[in-house]
């Protein structure tokens, strides 16, 4: 919600960036829609990109043809649904908002929307370079074919724009004998080739030309290229499809060489990097994964991987999950709108995190610490009474419990207890502690047999009243007057499109729920006695589970997801639709042309109904699994059928 908080953030200062951000968020709307794009021939010839990058690249993000791409996503839901005659006229006339958007700033631009859809033709690789004992170099690399009159226009108006502002541009030559322009940022200097098709810019005039050299056969000295990097060959062998189907996008990041390769010649960080090894960080070796959008039987497969060493350690050895059988709890709703669960080895975790602490900080401060700030001050054991209710199974959902708001969604939390009756009484003694100590006032209630804790009506009124009074005392310091009427004004009608949040916790069956929301509670009780539908016997779910165990093969889950976009979606429409969500855009439309496109659109186009959108919505999840090369996950969707479409 920050976003509708401070006028300064929301409504951008310069109409040129708000024209462009609506506009650009059009043109999403509009390649994935309308488009059928000719897909653009790359050159066999061209070394495939891993053979032309550094092993030394630390970050990098490739899309394998731009076009491609939208092509498949054309068959995909989203558009589908963007093209339904109940959706079609809305989609229309938000492009129609964003080609006039676009039209105020095209002079500023130099090129026609129609010019910029023809930019990108094929690949786009952007990349992350980490040269020994040198700063980061950048690289960007677009295709955007032979032959795009698009193209030489945008370069010759990007020149002439840098030029206007005084930024260097000079022609120059590699040694590679590869022609570029050299062009210098406030004394940052880039360079930028053109050849292939391809358009090349690099912060670093060796790496660009040590690029080219690769490009036409030939050796760099001492710098092997990024397919002979051990790492990026592992993670990418993972993230293979099984069918062996082309990657549409791939991405690949080496954390803590980044953040060595920033370090040099910073101390400071150069003192943190000592400690790696002693609280684990130098275990975590590389992640990364791949996107496939060509499979016959789901819209999208994403694998990524997280490459970590072997043994364990530290860190490492803390993010502990265990495999298990990860059944949704009786008390998960059947509409939820997502579900995740995971399960932590918890003993281990608490002496890990010992033995980090000891060893950074200093032998025995740990237990030390924890007996001063906890365990004398709950009068209990945090590891022998506290830490022990806890089976390490956690779970977390949201469900949809007050339409119309911009956080309808309550966030639920439920941590499996090892003995529920005993739990409770752990927990009784920690409220009364907080009770006697802290201003949170948390009172029991009960709702259909079973006891909950929940701040009192006293406590949330005492927090509103020292925000009111907060809000009075900024007024009066801030001089009064009409302005200050206006944001207050301005801020309760933002108000009015937020739900305040009331932190509960409860037992049900065996787990600890912990929840923002009374209603969310109650119906999490209501599940659990068998009054609404649960997850666990949803039809959708059980497919969806029975995909997971042929997906994952003789594989044991540490962590699985579960998300229903049918029910993600209806309370946005409730907001949109929400008679405070435009009155409040219309106070926005006052000042902002890009708010008052978006109430012209609320008011002119109906929403359609999510009896329309439902034929669109797919089921989708995810899963991780755990290895002796680090932990792997693999989200997908499944693909809409054909006859659903109308």
């Amino acid at each position: 919600m920050n976003h509708f908080v401070t006028r300064n953030y929301c409504v951008p200062a310069s109409p040129v960036f708000a024209r462009l951000t609506f506009a650009a968020a059009v043109l999403a709307i509009f390649t994935i829609s309308h488009c059928s794009p000719a897909i653009a021939q790359r050159n066999p010839d061209r070394p495939p990109i891993e053979d032309l990058l550094p092993e030394t690249t630390i970050g990098f993000l490739q899309i394998a043809d731009i076009r491609d791409a939208i092509e498949k996503s054309n068959d995909g839901s989203m558009a589908r649904m963007l093209r339904d005659e109940s959706v079609a006229p809305l989609v229309e006339r938000t492009i129609e908002e964003g080609r006039n958007a676009y039209g105020k700033v095209e002079d500023q631009v130099g090129l026609s929307l129609d010019e910029m859809l023809s930019l990108p033709s094929g690949e786009m690789v952007v990349c992350m370079i980490g040269p020994r004992r040198k700063q980061p170099v950048f690289m960007f690399i677009l295709e955007v074919g032979e032959e795009n009159e698009a193209v030489e226009k945008a370069l010759l108006v990007a020149d002439e724009k840098m030029a206007e502002s005084n930024i260097e541009i000079e022609d120059d030559e590699l040694e590679s004998k590869i022609e570029v322009k050299k062009m210098v940022f406030d004394g940052t200097p880039w360079w930028r080739a053109k050849r292939d098709g391809l358009i090349i810019g690099c912060s670093s005039e060796k790496e660009l030309n040590n690029f080219f050299l690769r490009w036409d056969g030939e050796e760099v000295e001492k710098v092997r290229p990024l397919s002979k990097n051990r790492k990026f060959i592992t993670i990418m062998n993972r993230c293979r499809s099984e069918k062996d189907l082309p990657n549409d996008v791939r991405f690949f990041f080496d954390p803590i060489a980044t953040y060595k390769s920033f370090g040099r010649g910073n101390f400071e960080m150069q003192a943190a990097i000592a400690f790696f090894p002693a609280i684990g960080l130098d275990t975590i070796r590389a992640m990364g994964g791949s996107m496939i959008l060509e499979d016959d039987e789901y819209e999208a497969i994403v694998h990524s991987h997280l490459l970590l060493a072997s043994p364990r350690k530290g860190i490492t050895k803390v993010i502990s999950l265990k495999p298990g059988d990860y059944e949704p709890e009786e008390w998960i709703p059947g509409d939820a709108l997502l579900y995740m669960t995971t399960s932590w080895d918890v003993p281990q975790m608490y002496q890990e995190l010992r033995g980090i602490f000891d060893l950074t900080i200093g032998e025995g401060l740990f237990d030390s610490t924890i007996k001063e700030q906890f365990d004398e001050r709950f009068e209990m054991s945090l590891e022998n009474e506290f830490l022990a209710q806890f089976s390490g199974r956690i779970s977390f959902t949201q469900i949809s419990i007050e339409p119309g708001k911009l956080n309808s969604a309550s966030w639920v939390v439920g941590f499996g207890l090892n003995d529920p009756s005993q739990a409770k009484e752990v927990g009784d003694k920690m409220v009364d502690w907080i009770n006697e100590n802290m201003d949170w006032d948390y009172v029991e209630k009960e709702y259909e047999g079973i006891s909950y804790w929940m701040q009192s009506d006293e406590a949330i009124e005492r927090r509103e009243e020292q925000r009111r009074e907060w809000r009075a005392d900024r007024r009066r310091r801030r001089g009064g007057g009409e302005e200050a009427e206006a944001r207050d004004a301005m801020r309760e009608m933002v108000r009015a499109t937020v739900r305040t949040p009331r932190p509960t916790y409860t037992i049900i069956g065996g787990s600890l729920v912990i929840c923002d929301s009374v209603k969310a509670m109650e119906k999490m009780v209501e599940t659990h006695k068998g009054e609404t539908p649960s997850l666990l016997n949803d039809e959708e779910f059980v497919a969806m589970a029975d995909k997971m165990t042929q997906l994952l093969g003789t594989d044991m889950p540490v962590a699985l997801s579960y998300s229903q976009p049918k029910y993600q979606f209806a309370p946005l429409l409730d907001y949109g639709n929400a008679e405070e969500t435009r009155n409040m855009l219309g106070a926005y439309a006052e000042d902002s042309e890009f708010y008052g496109a978006i109430k012209g659109i609320l008011d002119d186009q109906e929403l359609p109904s999510m009896d329309v959108l439902n034929k669109y919505m797919v089921p989708q999840g995810w899963f991780i699994t755990s290895d002796d090369t680090g932990y792997h996950m693999l989200w997908f969707q499944e693909r809409l059928a054909p006859k659903e479409e109308e």
